[in-house]
Order: C-alpha cells, then sequence, then structure tokens
C-alpha cells in the first residue's frame, strides 16, 4: 500500500461519519456535550481521534504483515508516530486527568472511589476483550485442545490479568488485539503510584493510602518487569500540564492562534524530526502540544464538534476492540483476505469497512457494558458515602 498521507486522511472522515451516523440514532441525554461539567472538552475530543490513529496505525502495520509474515513499524513516519504518539498523549491525559484531580481534592481525595472508579472504567470492557479474543484463538485453533486444560486456565488468567500470553497453542494470540493491550500495564502502574506521589508530592499526604500504593507498586514492577522508563517519561507531561492550566496567561495564550500554531508547530516537529515517540525531546514535544489542548485549544472547534467528542467517549472501547475487528474482519478471514491483500485500493476499503464496524462496536459496547458499569460504580461509591447526590440512574 502507498503510505500517502491521503489514507490516513480518508480513514478519519469515515470514523467522524460513522460516529456520525451513531449521534443519529441514540437519545439527546446520551449524547455528548462540550460544556459538560467537569470535562476537558478538546481532550475528550483529540483522546478520541487518537485511538482511531491507533486504529490506522495497526491497520498499516497489517497490511505489511500480510506481505512479510512481520509485525512490525510501518517505514513511514507518520504511520509510526499515528501508534506512538496517541499512546504518548493518552499516557498524558491519564496523568492529566488525575493529578488535576488531586490538586483540586488535596487530603479530601478519596482514595476508594478512586480505585473503585478505575475498576468499573477499565475492566468491564476489558473482560468482554479478553473473551473475544478467547473465542477467536480457539477458532484459529479449529476448537481443538492443543494444550493441557491447566495451561488453557493459567494462560485465560494470565489474559485476565494484562498479559499476553499464546492460548491453545497460538503464539500470535496478542495479535488478535493488535498488541494494543501492552499499555494497560503503565496505566495501572500510575494508579498504583498515584497515592505514593501525591505523599511526596502534593498536600493530598495520607500515609495508609501511601503505604498500600508503594506495595501494589512493587507488586506490579514485579509482575510486569518490562517497564520502558521512555514510556514512563509521558506521564510527566500530563503532570506539567496539570500545573500549567492553573497559569491564567498561559490558559490565554493557549486559547489563542498563538497557541494554535504553537501546539501545530510541536506535533509537527515531533512526527516530523523524530523516528520514535519515546525519548526524552520527542516526550518534551509533546508535553508542550498537549498542554497548549488541556489548557483549552480546541483548534477553532474541531476537537469539539459531536461526531469528534463521540469517538472520545468510546475512545476505549475502540483502542481495545480495533485490533478484533482488523482480525475478525481481515486477516483471519479466509474469504476476504485473498481479494484484498495483493490490491491496495481495496486493502483501503477493507480497511475503511473495518473503521466503520470499529465506530458502531464500540459505541454499541459503550452503551451496553462499559456506561452501565461506570454507572454502577457511581451509585456504589455514593452509597459507600452516603451522597445521595452522586446515585446517577443507570
Amino acid at each position: 500500500m502507498a503510505l500517502s498521507p491521503l489514507l490516513s486522511v480518508f480513514l478519519f472522515a469515515v470514523a467522524i461519519c460513522a460516529s456520525w451516523a451513531v449521534l443519529r440514532l441514540i437519545a439527546m441525554p446520551l449524547r455528548p456535550h462540550a460544556g459538560a461539567e467537569g470535562r476537558y472538552a478538546a481532550i475528550d475530543g483529540m483522546r478520541g481521534l487518537l485511538a482511531y490513529a491507533v486504529f490506522i496505525h495497526h491497520g498499516v502495520i497489517t497490511w505489511q504483515y500480510l506481505h512479510t509474515g512481520l509485525w512490525a513499524l510501518p517505514p513511514s513516519r507518520l504511520y509510526t508516530h499515528l501508534g506512538q504518539t496517541s499512546v504518548a498523549l493518552f499516557f498524558m491525559v491519564t496523568a492529566f486527568l488525575f493529578w488535576d484531580k488531586l490538586l483540586r481534592a488535596g487530603a479530601d481525595m478519596d482514595w476508594p472511589g478512586f480505585v473503585s472508579s478505575r475498576f468499573y472504567r477499565v475492566y468491564p470492557l476489558y473482560a468482554v476483550a479478553v473473551l473475544l479474543i478467547a473465542v477467536l484463538a480457539l477458532a484459529a485453533t479449529d476448537f481443538e485442545l492443543r494444550t493441557g486444560p491447566l495451561d488453557l486456565l493459567r494462560r485465560l488468567i494470565g489474559w485476565a490479568t494484562f498479559k499476553a500470553p499464546p492460548i491453545n497453542g497460538m503464539e500470535n494470540t496478542g495479535q488478535i488485539v493488535a498488541y494494543a493491550t501492552w499499555s494497560l500495564p503503565y496505566e495501572l502502574l500510575f494508579y498504583a503510584a498515584l497515592p505514593a506521589l501525591a505523599f511526596l508530592f502534593t498536600p493530598a499526604r495520607r500515609l495508609r493510602p501511601a503505604l498500600v500504593s508503594v506495595a501494589a507498586t512493587l507488586i506490579l514492577l514485579l509482575y510486569f518487569r518490562n517497564f520502558s522508563f521512555a514510556a514512563l517519561e509521558c506521564f510527566l507531561g500530563g503532570i506539567a500540564a496539570a500545573y500549567a492550566i492553573r497559569q491564567t496567561r498561559l490558559v490565554r495564550f493557549a486559547r489563542s492562534d498563538r497557541g494554535l500554531v504553537v501546539a501545530l508547530a510541536a506535533l509537527l516537529a515531533v512526527v516530523t524530526g523524530f523516528e520514535t515517540a519515546y525519548a526524552p525531546l520527542p516526550t518534551l514535544g509533546l508535553g508542550l502540544f498537549f498542554i497548549m489542548v488541556a489548557a483549552g485549544q480546541d483548534f477553532r472547534g474541531a476537537l469539539t464538534r459531536q461526531p469528534v467528542l463521540w469517538l472520545g467517549e468510546i475512545s476505549y472501547g475502540v483502542y481495545l476492540l480495533h485490533g478484533i475487528v482488523i482480525w475478525a474482519s481481515i486477516t483471519g478471514n479466509a474469504s476476504l483476505r485473498p481479494l484484498v491483500e495483493e490490491d491496495a485500493s481495496l486493502y483501503a476499503l477493507a480497511l475503511a469497512g473495518a473503521g466503520i464496524l470499529v465506530v458502531w462496536l464500540a459505541s454499541l459496547v459503550h452503551l451496553t457494558i462499559e456506561r452501565p458499569a461506570i454507572m454502577v460504580g457511581r451509585r456504589s461509591r455514593a452509597l459507600r458515602r452516603d451522597d445521595p447526590t452522586d446515585r446517577v440512574p443507570a
């Protein structure tokens, strides 16, 4: 496939159209609103585009895989950064949202509520993805038990605890999800370390949560063992942004046309000047870009359009499920794969169709699983605090 930037423009346009179609079908109260209380609209919109950029990144990698049998980064710097830069910015979003919450809550930070909210936000949808991965892995091995039952159970437990081992002898099981789950342990590590970091660097200095945090962090470090310090540095960009948005003059600048130019220049410098996002200098450039967005730079409203905000609403589902859709519709599809793997134009159309399915599937899962789980989490926290104002009906 010719790795023209026009391919990414085409696929982003398809995603926005698919999102617009979903919005026409759902009730008005479920639609996202740029002025929703407690939300950073520009970040919400950016998050949706980032998740879809990862889909495009893996779509291009899949094209290479069909011809070489190797799962490797694309030769194009643009398509490499659609994956790496997107994940780096996701890490910044996570750090920003929770450090900002820490600075606002101070010593009143609800740590049990924080843990509960993360569980209900992350795990239900992840469990759905793991179930689909297991079914597809078994289908790829003809539903014949090629390992012992205990080994199969051990592998499934590995997936349930955010590892990605082979299932039923299928060595490339992780490819079913485009190996996208690699970033989740980094998110978990940040969540685990947050109370300890808060104890060291913010007024929220509570000893018991900090001690539990240190223990949880050590357990995760020992369990996963392969964290990249260069990737962990990305979280610092989000922490810096949480302080930056408290500077009135900076916020004013970020929302101006000059802030727009700075944001675009920083992003373009990273994409065109560096082969990877996971190094100190590109992380600084992405941090500058992210500060502009966190402070309210929405690129003249582009990030706060309803279809883009909806992509942000379903971004976790897009991120987790896009590899499964690519695998089921293209890589593991014995009927379609021979038709598209020799024709770049047909593959681009197939990828566009997969992109539409990703948006629709993520929307369905968001409305039926992800959103209800979040509401259950809110009600459980409200009941624990005996706060009737937070008892949101599902």
